[in-house]
């Protein structure tokens, strides 16, 4: 066992001693793995471990595989990264001077269709197409001039699913499949359209109290282009070499989709840079899956994190397996020591917190402080300062923040008066 494998495995150990992990986590350092280990189950209720072959959602990193399409169809002249939107679609047009650039960028000023009462209260748990998600869009405003900011944004990416089949007369899943995942021999990799059984695919799961519950059920059929895929660790290792490789288009172009003139988001990955070394990232995040694909192109590390436990600090911890990777220190977190809260100070907090079409019931009781989350899932917290909480089980702290209104806010909702 080499030290690195060591130290890593040491660290998991360590984590999953103090907090609950279920998934598969595979690190690489020049495309080789020198740790690759699989946590938990992948069906809690068959007692069904997960496997080297286990898929998972991947969410968001679904956009790292859009972003590449488009640019595939760019490299073959079928269109261009300045094109109007509106050339595309039509409707568009009472939006501006909105390019394709700025959908992949995050920077078309576009609502957040994900963030919207009416998707999150209901739209999302029955098929939403085009249309309808189009729909959603009437009406509605700008958050900003397209180019003028940047806000991470479900719809553009939605929107460039569209885009791709227009160009290419291939739905996004059939030209994702032909074009990219084929050619790569990611055999274990695809879109979940929610219409068929996916083989081997993890269960996806939340909590309530300290126990697992079933997370809350998404049709996958509405994102798509935005976060419709899913992928075994071992497929995202073939993605990450292909990148470093450039095996589906020219370096040219390569280049220019991780250009670190400076920090930002380039053609579907953040760029940055952490303990001075250029990084190329992406998560993945929503009902019952996180996934993390970490890229360090000049250290020629990988770290990829999968996980049906959505109550998982992914970003965080995957951050910290790359530290060790990079020869940085990591340590485990432990749970802060409690705050002895005054019943006032917690009647400040107490009530519901409504936004986005969801909803928070922060409330205390015999057994301690809690919030119910949408009616169905109870997370037990205690205080680590007047305004600030730690979960009883997870690794994950939660802040109430008061605004200069006097409104308190909590999980970016507001407390109904």
């Amino acid at each position: 066992m080499s030290i690195i494998h060591h130290k890593l495995a040491a660290y998991m150990k360590s984590y999953t001693d103090l907090y609950p992990f279920s998934g598969r986590i595979l690190i690489a350092l020049h495309n080789e793995p020198v740790y690759d280990q699989s946590f938990g189950y992948a069906s809690a209720e068959h007692g069904i471990l997960i496997q080297p072959d286990t898929k998972f959602g991947i969410w968001s990193i679904t956009k790292s595989f859009t972003a590449m399409a488009v640019a595939m169809l760019a490299e073959e002249g079928l269109l261009r990264f300045d094109d109007p939107v509106s050339d595309y679609v039509p409707s568009f047009k009472t939006f501006g001077p909105m390019t394709i650039r700025h959908l992949l960028q995050h920077r078309s000023g576009l609502p957040n269709f994900t963030n919207m009462p009416e998707y999150n209260a209901h739209q999302n748990k029955w098929p939403l197409d085009v249309e309808r998600t189009l729909a959603l869009l009437q009406d509605k405003p700008l958050d900003y001039p397209p180019g003028e900011s940047f806000a991470y944004n479900n719809t553009g990416y939605f929107v460039l699913g569209l885009i791709i089949k227009r160009v290419s007369g291939m739905s996004f899943e059939s030209f994702v499949a032909s074009r990219i995942l084929q050619p790569l021999g990611m055999h274990h990799t695809g879109v979940n359209n929610g219409r068929r059984i996916i083989p081997n695919i993890a269960s996806p799961y939340s909590s309530s109290g300290r126990e697992l519950a079933p997370a809350e059920y998404i049709d996958m059929s509405t994102v798509t282009s935005a976060g419709g895929m899913y992928a075994t660790a071992a497929d995202l290792l073939k993605w990450d070499h292909a990148l470093s490789s450039s095996r589906l288009i020219s370096k040219e172009l390569t280049d220019q989709m991780f250009d670190f003139t400076e920090d930002g988001y380039e053609l579907g990955w953040f760029l940055d840079r952490k303990h001075d070394r250029r990084r190329i990232s992406h998560s993945g995040a929503y009902r019952g899956f996180r996934s993390e694909l970490h890229r360090y192109p000049d250290d020629g590390v990988t770290v990829i994190l999968l996980t049906n436990y959505d109550f998982v600090p992914s970003t965080k911890l995957a951050g910290s397996l790359a530290d060790l990777m990079l020869g940085e220190e990591a340590i485990v977190p432990e749970q802060p020591p409690r705050y002895p809260m005054k019943p006032e100070e917690f009647e400040l907090l107490k009530g519901i917190y409504e936004g986005f079409g969801c909803r928070a019931e922060v409330d205390s009781d015999a057994g301690g402080y809690f919030f119910v989350w949408n009616n169905r899932e109870k997370h037990v917290l205690y205080p680590v300062s007047p305004a600030e909480f730690r979960h009883s089980w997870h690794d994950l702290s939660y802040a109430f923040k008061r605004k200069d209104d006097g409104v308190w806010s909590f999980l970016g909702m507001k407390k109904r008066a």
